[in-house]
């Protein structure tokens, strides 16, 4: 799989890409994988993820990181047409219309369906910039790209956006997650999200599930699919391989 250099503020960094399963509660299918970004140091140190977030603060970093992730999703399902792969979109490039529509036609150069890609956003947007960016979204949905709302539970739960836009999968932030089978409190607050708050028929699922027990709870209340180290971690392009048979 290719590595690419990337340079920020004069240091330069290897750049490549793990893809981590999201599974059905079962364990018994993979519903999607999420291709994220690795970075590592000039040591050849892996970089923490809590400090890629300052990484990658500059919208022109978050391009060529995007555009990197992108051009690995498309050599992945060129290589196998029952895959489907998400990612995520920065909040500086989802209002931008003109970087949707160089995807879509990256899609159409690889004769990839966008039907097969899902764009997550983040729910740390505010109330007033999440609809800011409704048109964004809209046309991302417009052009066959899945669209999800990822980080939902960590304190920006206005139940308003999900009635504005239709999300094809709601992703349950881990700090939510983790531990439920250890404080009530958290799994009081995840079943009445699951309950009440996101919409039926939406697709849920559950980051961060760690643990056996957590995962009993979840199967409980049916809360869709799960991504977490119960079943597998992150994997590298080459396990991916070996996984898929491609």
């Amino acid at each position: 799989m290719k590595i690419n250099t990337l340079e920020i503020k004069g240091r330069k960094f290897l750049m490549t890409a793990e893809f981590h399963p999201i599974i059905t509660l079962s364990g018994k299918k993979i519903l999607r994988y999420q291709a994220v970004a690795q970075f590592y140091n000039g040591e050849d140190f892996l970089i923490p993820a809590e400090q890629t977030g300052v990484l990658l603060e500059e919208t022109a970093v978050n391009r060529k990181v995007t555009d990197f992730i992108f051009e690995v999703i498309c050599h992945v399902l060129k290589m196998k047409e029952t895959m489907t792969v998400s990612f995520i979109l920065s909040p500086q490039l989802i209002n931008d219309i003109d970087y949707l529509t160089q995807l879509i036609e990256r899609c159409q150069h690889n004769d990839i369906a966008p039907q097969r890609i899902e764009i997550e956003v983040s729910n740390h947007l505010t109330y007033s910039q999440f609809i800011s960016k409704l048109p964004a979204l809209k046309q991302a949905r417009e052009y066959g790209f899945m669209v999800s709302l990822g980080k939902f539970g960590c304190g920006n739960e206005h139940a308003e956006r999900l009635q504005l836009f239709a999300f094809n999968t709601i992703k349950i932030d881990r700090s939510l997650v983790d531990g439920i089978a250890r404080h009530p409190a958290k799994l009081s607050t995840l079943h009445r999200f699951l309950d009440s708050v996101i919409p039926a028929g939406t697709d849920v699922i559950c980051e961060g599930v760690d643990s056996t027990a957590d995962l009993a709870l979840l199967n409980r209340y049916n809360a869709g699919g799960i991504q977490g180290y119960t079943f597998s971690r992150p994997l590298t392009f080459k396990q991916l391989q070996l996984l898929e048979g491609f």
